[in-house]
């Protein structure tokens, strides 16, 4: 619900004392190419994957094999099987028997048949570990191993006081239910004594007094989704722990100290009341502890050991997948918390804990920024900074790790969406072979989706994943073009290997439109794209993936050119943790032509210098180390900063250096060496510089960039092989734009196809040492630019000579597809203009294909040496595919809707048939549903105007 600057070698070890990789693990190619070898020879390992939700265990082996046939077809390079149970319909009885067939003999037995499959078709499979998300479920995770939380309660009291002190006591917080009485599963025998064994792991962990004033909440009907519009002014920073003077009856048996506000919280240890999303199998679906080991081996034991017990993992099989953790934790919390904390961090959190409270931390599907409770100055962020680091340690030592061991051990790859833990996001990333990203976390946001290509270059990896196509409230509507701009965004971000989000199992296929999930519901907005043969845009998806594995091809056999590492002081990033200066930071370093990796106190740690660059455990080098404007840095990161910067790194400070440590324990200590090693930073060379000036001083400084822009700026990255460099450069915007830079890339330029393999040379001009290239890009598309060896002469001008309007027809139409509630449409009519769908009766509902046909006489002379005929089709909703002759085709979707089909016409009379499919969307329109009812109608057909233009090239003078 996810690129190394060096070649991947099969022993690498990306982190000190992390576990050696197995051969092959991240799929590394044993011969280089050149860049246009891997345009003409395009590998099947550069395909894109495609997620393939099962509804649990009810499937077919039959199904299953003409299914993974299909894939193979589209232009699929494999599929991750999801086994899971969100809004599946009609079901028999026997089918809701079969859901829950999963992580048994009959489920393995499956996904053997898969794999058989799989390897015929030349395909490969992953898994997820585990149903749905997160991870848990069955009788595996007990009330003893599921996930715990810490919830608070606040009583204010002003002193002196004259009455005893009856506190509020914390009660658990209602969130999905952990065993809902709606679940049969929860009622099994086998776990009649649940509830009660939950209840039992109820624990007072602390009560604690802080004298300070109240916090001023908004929206605070739970921690998780509060906001604190005023912190409490705290007068001290170490809490009086009360909890032994709590009496059985709530009262207090104690007096504050001094006059004024005081604030009581007590902390209570409850099971987390959530469970595994849509998971599938017997038994209650607790999540599991992601902070003991024991949960861990407990869950690998049920989803894992039975796979790898089945016979050594098939050749097809290539990895297991964590998905991202939608944990619901009010604090996250682990019995074991307290005790490693103390011999982690050196002090006793006890006291502090009122200093956790910050609502939105890391809340799951809105995470959000808000004040802490208490504003205790530096204090407060420090014990938060140490807590968070607990965290961080605990996660990683008793799930990811693991995780990947375990994969390792069963020869697999381990494939992880770190975003949504609460952990050291590039680590975790980094840890994974195939680290993955999703453009739903990211909403489109170029910044979050780089943060896996940086651990895939801090770390040594080769892949870098992305769950993609996924568009909040639009479940039905979104197109072809839509499909391809945000590949275009994916790719520019560092992705270079799409995971389509999703192709369902054909569940009761014979009901149009089948088992759809993730559909708008009163309990669910509608989410992702739906892609599979039910979908009439489903037509559009070979052409779409043949692009794809166009471009995956370079990016995934090319190294990364990535001038500067940005520290990123937070373990974690969702949009608006760091300050709104670190986020224009960051967008002033791409908008100037710097492509930037973000750099953990980890990835610090282990780094060197050499030749004045930065080399990670990765084999990452950057020219420089950016240290966002902050007040807190990890003391250990600051020697090393001193280290580096007199080893000869450039290092530069925006704005203001870090002025204390990050930590709480002997912070006067800790401040005074962070303070110490800036300075020695700076005296051996280090300098602080305005952030939105930084790219200036960067050039200033002979940093090596990317490129700089002479005109409109646009996403980019730059990739290199054999001395030669290539660029992608993608328009995020909604219209075309004439992008113009420089660079001191050597060579030829040219502008590749990689959906057809077409280079073109481009005019460019040499320029104070640099190249200077001009290139159009329509909204939403992208430019692959490559620089190559020989001079390839730019294509002619081409001048509209003559043009023949078609609009007027006549058109026959004859439509096939479906209406309302899977209603059959199909229909001829003769048309004399082109209209929308929704303006024809009995159309208005219609999603499916309409098959234009028209007849145009073609003059003998427009066909000549020297001339070209375009077809422009105007506006098209939402693709086409043009036939002449009854045999050559063309699939065209995206705008511009214009093609050259100069060779499929012959002299005289031609008909033009036109095939337009539009979106499911208006077909599910359903006014008596909730949620379908909210749909809004789409355009729908062919629009036009529809021209054939006659073309010249123009001759030079």
């Amino acid at each position: 619900m996810s690129l190394t600057r060096r070649y991947f070698l099969s022993s690498i070890t990306a982190l000190a004392g992390a576990a050696t990789l197995p051969l092959g693990i991240a799929n590394a190619v044993s011969t280089r190419k050149t860049f246009p070898q891997l345009l003409s020879q395009q590998s099947a390992h550069a395909r894109p994957w495609v997620r393939w939700w099962w509804p649990g265990g009810a499937v077919v082996d039959e199904e299953l094999r003409r299914e993974l046939k299909v894939l193979n077809a589209a232009g699929f390079g494999g599929a991750e099987i999801q086994a899971f149970n969100p809004g599946i319909p009609h079901l028999s009885k026997q089918e809701r028997v079969q859901v829950n067939d999963y992580a048994n003999p009959a489920f393995y037995a499956h996904v053997d048949a898969c794999t058989d499959e799989a390897l015929q078709q030349g395909l490969q499979i992953d898994l997820t570990f585990g149903s749905a998300w997160p991870s848990g479920g069955g009788f595996a995770i007990t009330p003893e191993l599921a996930l715990l939380e810490l919830t608070p309660a606040v009583t204010s009291v002003q002193a002196p006081l004259s009455t005893p002190i009856r506190i509020n006591l914390p009660v658990r917080t209602q969130k999905m239910g952990a065993l809902s009485p709606l679940d049969a599963r929860a009622k099994d025998p086998r776990a009649a004594d649940w509830r009660d064994r939950i209840a039992a792991r109820q624990k007072l962990v602390a009560v604690v007094a802080i004298k300070s004033t109240a916090p001023v909440l908004e929206n605070d009907k739970n921690f998780r989704s509060s906001v604190v519009k005023a912190a409490g002014k705290a007068d001290q920073v170490e809490g009086i722990v009360v909890t032994d003077r709590l009496g059985p009856d709530g009262v207090l048996n104690w007096v504050p100290p001094s006059a004024g506000h005081w604030q009581i919280i007590a902390f209570k240890q409850f099971v987390v009341d959530s469970p595994v999303l849509a998971g599938v199998g017997e038994g209650p679906q607790l999540v599991l502890d992601h902070f003991k080991r024991a949960a861990f081996d407990a869950h690998a034991l049920r989803v894992g050991a039975p796979l790898a017990r089945h016979g050594k993992p098939a050749k097809a099989l290539r990895a297991t997948f964590v998905d991202s953790l939608e944990l619901m934790p009010d604090l996250y919390w682990s019995e074991e918390l307290l005790a490693e904390f103390k011999a982690r961090r050196g002090y006793d959190l006890t006291p502090y804990l009122p200093h956790l409270l910050q609502p939105g931390w890391m809340e799951s599907w809105n995470p959000h920024v808000s004040l802490p409770y208490f504003d205790a100055g530096s204090a407060g962020d420090r014990i938060r900074s140490d807590y968070r680091l607990t965290l961080s340690e605990l996660i990683i030592e008793n799930f990811y790790r693991p995780f990947v061991d375990w994969n390792h051990s069963n020869g697999l790859s381990a494939r992880v969406q770190a975003h949504g833990a609460p952990g050291d996001l590039l680590k975790i990333y980094g840890l994974a072979d195939i680290p993955e990203t999703e453009d739903l976390e990211g909403t489109g946001n170029t910044h979050f989706l780089r943060m896996a290509r940086a651990a895939s270059n801090l770390y040594g990896r080769k892949r870098v994943s992305c769950e993609s196509l996924c568009w909040p409230l639009q479940s039905f509507e979104i197109t072809p073009a839509q499909w391809q701009a945000r590949v275009n965004l994916l790719f520019v971000s560092g992705v270079n290997a799409i995971v389509v989000h999703g192709f369902p199992y054909a569940l009761h296929r014979e009901a149009w439109p089948g088992w759809y999930p993730f559909a708008p519901s009163p309990f669910l907005p509608g989410f992702t794209s739906m892609i599979n043969e039910a979908n009439p845009l489903w037509n559009a998806i070979g052409s779409l993936n043949t692009y794809i594995s166009g471009v995956q091809g370079i990016m995934q056999n090319s190294d990364n050119v990535v001038p500067l590492a940005v520290y990123l002081g937070d373990s974690t990033y969702f949009h608006g943790i760091e300050p709104k200066s670190t986020e224009e930071l960051i967008a002033h370093l791409l908008d100037n032509g710097y492509d930037y990796d973000r750099i953990n106190d980890d990835s610090i740690a282990h780094s060197r210098v050499v030749n004045g660059a930065l080399v990670t455990p990765g084999g990452a080098r950057y020219g420089a180390l950016i240290l966002p404007a902050r007040p807190s840095l990890h003391a250990p990161s600051a020697t090393q900063l001193a280290r580096f910067a007199q080893a000869g790194l450039p290092i530069f400070f925006t704005d203001q250096p870090p002025t204390h440590a990050a930590g709480y324990r002997d912070h006067a200590a800790q401040d005074a060496l962070v303070r110490e090693s800036v300075q020695a930073a700076l005296h051996a060379g280090a300098r602080t510089a305005k952030s939105e000036s930084l790219a200036a001083v960067l050039r200033q400084a002979r940093i090596p960039d990317n490129l700089a822009f002479t005109s409109a700026s646009c996403l980019f990255i730059e990739k290199t092989l054999d001395g030669r460099s290539a660029y992608f450069l993608h328009n995020a915007k909604d219209q075309a734009e004439t992008i113009s830079f420089t660079t001191r890339a050597a060579g030829y330029p040219e502008r590749w196809n990689p959906a057809n393999g077409e280079r073109t040379g481009l005019h460019a001009r040499i320029k104070d040492g640099r190249t200077e290239i001009t290139v159009d890009i329509e909204a939403g598309g992208a430019a692959l630019i490559v620089f190559t060896d020989r001079r390839l002469a730019p294509p002619p001008a081409w001048l509209p000579a003559d043009r023949i309007d078609l609009s007027a027809g006549p058109w026959t139409l004859q439509i096939d597809g479906h209406g309302q509630n899977g209603r059959a449409v199909q229909h001829s009519l003769t048309l004399d203009q082109l209209r929308d769908w929704r303006a024809i009766d009995g159309l208005a509902d219609c999603s499916g294909q309409g098959t234009y046909r028209v007849d145009v006489t073609v003059p003998a002379d427009w066909l000549k040496v020297g001339s070209k005929v375009m077809l422009d089709l105007g506006a098209v909703h939402d693709m086409a595919i043009v036939t002449t002759a009854g045999k050559q085709q063309l699939t065209l979707f995206a705008p511009p809707f214009e093609a050259n089909i100069t060779t499929m016409l012959r002299p005289g009379r031609n008909q033009l048939q036109i095939g337009i499919f539009n979106s499911p969307n208006n077909a599910m329109i359903d006014l008596k549903k909730p949620g379908l009812k909210n749909l809004k109608p789409q355009p729908a057909g062919l629009l036009g105007p529809v021209r054939l233009v006659l073309k010249h090239a123009r001759t030079a003078a």
